[in-house]
């Protein structure tokens, strides 16, 4: 009889502590269902823009090292108006004083030799990053190579502005578009 009192008690106190146990669960899933809610809410949201960014990319072909070097080089040539050539870098409009000295910084080394190389990375953020090589006298003795990158904006790879005042300033050439 000791033993089925003492069962009793047990099974007493183990159904109150379901009860309370259940009771709490009960208050704290509507907190923690709102909480998960608002989680997955935002997920969905964070989701759907990245889906929107990524169909936007898929939209535009990524270029190869040819179509970033011809780039670069239609960028400096003369014959493009300044407002094509400024639509070719990130921030372009800024580097429209600055042209008339890349004029003269590609006159003063009429043996140099640039180019993008491969390969080229899809970063898979918008951006491209590529090998830029410049031989400033055209000898081959003092090539130097600096990394590049590319940004997608409106719907346009341009080259990076950051990116542009450090080729130029490889080629030690200084322009206030860079500081």
């Amino acid at each position: 009889m000791v033993m089925s009192s003492t069962l009793l008690a047990r099974a007493a106190a183990a159904t109150a502590c379901l009860t309370a146990l259940v009771t709490l669960a009960a208050c704290a899933s509507s907190s923690d269902e709102a909480s998960v809610d608002a989680a997955r809410s935002s997920a969905n949201a964070s989701l759907s823009s990245s889906v929107a960014v990524s169909v936007s990319k898929a939209t535009v072909p990524l270029p190869g090292a040819p179509e970033l070097d011809a780039q670069i080089k239609r960028a400096l040539d003369p014959a493009l108006p300044d407002v094509e050539r400024t639509e070719l870098i990130e921030d372009g409009a800024a580097f429209s004083d600055a042209i008339p000295d890349m004029y003269k910084a590609l006159r003063d080394n009429p043996h140099a030799i640039y180019g993008v190389v491969d390969p080229v990375f899809d970063n898979r953020d918008g951006t491209l990053t590529a090998t830029m090589r410049l031989d400033k006298d055209g000898s081959g003795s003092n090539v130097r190579t600096t990394i590049v990158h590319f940004v997608l904006l409106d719907g346009k790879w341009k080259i990076s502005r950051t990116d542009l005042c450090g080729i130029l300033r490889s080629a030690d050439y200084r322009t206030a578009a860079c500081g």
